[in-house]
């Protein structure tokens, strides 16, 4: 394997079998059958926080009568059409009308469970008693509100839905009146859910992460965001408080999630629940969330109520700022999130100018090289320095070539006597390094690059390059830089460096976003291109001062007839005082030099 070309291939190799396992998983991957097809019904075990608020076990129904009393009502806004049920209050079907989120043509169906008792943005009641047969009245009071109504158990409730101003807002207020004789202990909650697939949620090939990874989000105290991932919810629920903003499920595209409107809500509740399948292999993961209003004593004849707003829609940031609340802290833009937030805001003011996300992109990778080109500068300088004593470096290597101590030790010894710090080279880089994590993360999960088109056959800047370009010009462009920059790597190890990193990189790159890769593209021509102009400047320097002493003779012979006029008179030049034998020395040795230059 020491033979370069023997590395290439055996790369080669590997690489085009993992390229045909991925599409061979692509094709025989399976379709995620909806929630009512789970055999499975695995309950999550109950955690001793949580349990003691849980309803009542619902007794079985008649599941056909029970379907034929349905009743649906919709709510519709120039955003989505929403349907919900008189099974449950709830949600059954919610439609984006933004054409972005179509699917095969169709609006995407953001709702994903069917039974009732999973149905999103639905009311539970703890301490009251209500049938598992219970049917809601509803009533279509405007194309924007429905309101139900539901008696039993010594309460009347009602729940009033309608639509928010801002998009994809429902907004519901439940009001509880007790009509018994005896006070009872009311709690009013909020409950949504979402169902995931195994299979869709795993990571995407060479670790690219999926983008339907679901996390259970709670809200709380002093804005502590929690997020939980479906198999940690499956093993315990887990409860959240006090003070609770908000809770739901979220994916990097989506999110489910309920508001509560002041006070606060009292507490949070995530669980998750394995579904399908068997015990050791689920088909997938069930996730609901609970927003939860603190108990009430409710007398005879009094009301309690509560209001909460839920968003059923996409992470889009300007949405999400909208509907306030601090939703807009469901994205997770990871440890750099700071940086990553004002990149966000930049990219989509550049789009708002150039009308196109992949050009703006591009501008603004353009803007932040700009931005780093002093820290660049410092950095090629150091490599100019390490590119010119690189001769000796491979005369070190060779001579080295068994004995590594000896080499680092002659490697240092040559930086010493060179005046170059090697790591001075790599400050620059490491300085940056937050603003490259911050962008990544805000380009991997950013909704406005979903199905936005850019060029040819780039029509989804959120999807994989369907020809894979952009991941090979990445590969391209990173060996092309391998080769200009110099290295103090033995030739073996360069060469590997030169082959292997750009071919691995490549391969991770081919199931990214293709709006990722367009930035790699970009940064890596553009640091090139800095490379190149920033070494030509180097060189026109270092050739300027190279000619800077044969150009000085006229000045210095200048010099030399003001210091033999001086010496004639017996005074420092400088001063017009007798000079000291130090001033004497000087002018003697300047006297000296002037004559030999003269001949």
């Amino acid at each position: 394997m020491d033979d370069p070309k023997r590395q290439f291939l055996f790369v080669g190799v590997i690489g085009a079998l993992a390229l045909g396992l991925y599409f061979w998983q692509s094709a025989t991957a399976p379709e995620a059958p909806p929630l009512e097809a789970a055999t499975a019904e695995e309950a999550p075990a109950a955690g001793s926080e949580v349990a003691d608020d849980e309803p009542p076990a619902a007794s079985p129904v008649d599941a056909e009568a029970r379907a034929a009393a349905e009743q649906r009502f919709s709510i519709e806004t120039e955003h989505f059409v929403a349907e919900l049920s008189s099974l449950s209050s709830g949600v059954v079907s919610y439609l984006p009308k933004d054409h972005r989120y179509e699917k095969n043509g169709e609006p995407m169906q953001l709702v994903t469970t069917q039974r009732d008792t999973f149905h999103p943005q639905r009311v539970e009641l703890r301490g009251v008693t209500v049938p598992a047969d219970a049917v809601w009245q509803g009533e279509q009071i405007s194309p924007t509100e429905v309101v139900f109504r539901w008696q039993g158990d010594g309460f009347e409730v009602s729940r009033r839905v309608v639509a928010g101003s801002a998009p994809y807002q429902l907004w519901s207020t439940v009001e509880v009146r007790n009509t018994g004789r005896a006070t009872r202990p009311v709690g009013i909650a909020f409950h949504t859910a979402h169902y995931v697939a195994k299979d869709a949620e795993e990571s995407g090939f060479i670790g690219a992460p999926s983008t339907a990874m679901s996390f259970g989000v709670c809200r709380y105290g002093d804005g502590t965001v929690e997020r939980e991932r479906g198999d940690a919810l499956a093993k315990e629920p887990m409860g959240f408080g006090p003070n609770v903003q908000w809770a739901g499920i979220t994916d990097a595209y989506f999110s489910n999630v309920i508001a509560a409107d002041e006070p606060a809500a009292a507490r949070c509740v995530l669980r998750g629940s394995l579904r399908g399948g068997t015990v050791d292999d689920p088909h997938g993961t069930l996730f609901e969330s609970e927003l939860r209003f603190p108990r009430v004593e409710l007398e005879p004849g009094a009301t309690t109520s509560a209001r909460a707003v839920g968003y059923i829609g996409p992470n889009d940031r300007t949405t999400l700022r909208a509907a306030g609340h601090e939703l807009v802290e469901i994205i997770d833009l990871g440890w750099f999130s700071f940086i990553a937030d004002g990149l966000t805001d930049l990219l989509g003011v550049i789009q708002g100018f150039v009308g196109n996300w992949g050009f703006a992109i591009i501008l603004l990778t353009l803007l932040v090289k700009l931005v780093f080109f002093p820290l660049t500068m410092k950095s090629f300088r150091s490599m100019a320095g390490m590119r010119k004593i690189k001769p000796q470096i491979d005369e070190l290597n060779a001579k080295y070539a068994d004995d590594r101590e000896k080499k680092a030790a002659a490697m240092m010894e040559l930086y010493r006597k060179e005046k170059i710090n090697p790591a001075s080279g790599c400050l620059p880089s490491l300085l940056q390094m937050p603003v490259w994590f911050a962008l990544y993360r805000s380009l991997s999960t950013n909704i406005e690059l979903y199905h936005a088109p850019f060029a040819l056959w780039w029509t989804d800047l959120s999807a994989p390059d369907p020809f894979f370009v952009l991941p090979g010009l990445v590969a391209v462009l990173m060996h092309l830089q391998q080769r200009f920059t110099p290295s103090t790597m033995d030739p073996a190890q360069a060469k590997m460096m030169m082959y292997f990193m750009p071919i691995m990189i490549g391969a991770f790159m081919l199931f990214l976003p293709a709006g990722l890769c367009l930035y790699m593209v970009t940064n890596s021509t553009l640091t090139m291109l800095q490379q190149r102009m920033i070494y030509a400047k180097l060189d026109r320097e270092d050739a300027a001062k190279k000619d800077a002493p044969a150009t000085s003779d006229d000045s210095d012979d200048a010099d030399d007839d003001d210091d033999d006029s001086s010496e004639a008179s017996g005074l420092e030049p400088a001063t017009g005082t007798w000079g000291s034998s130090r001033t004497a020395r000087r002018l003697e040795r300047k006297t000296a030099k002037k004559r030999q230059r003269r001949g």
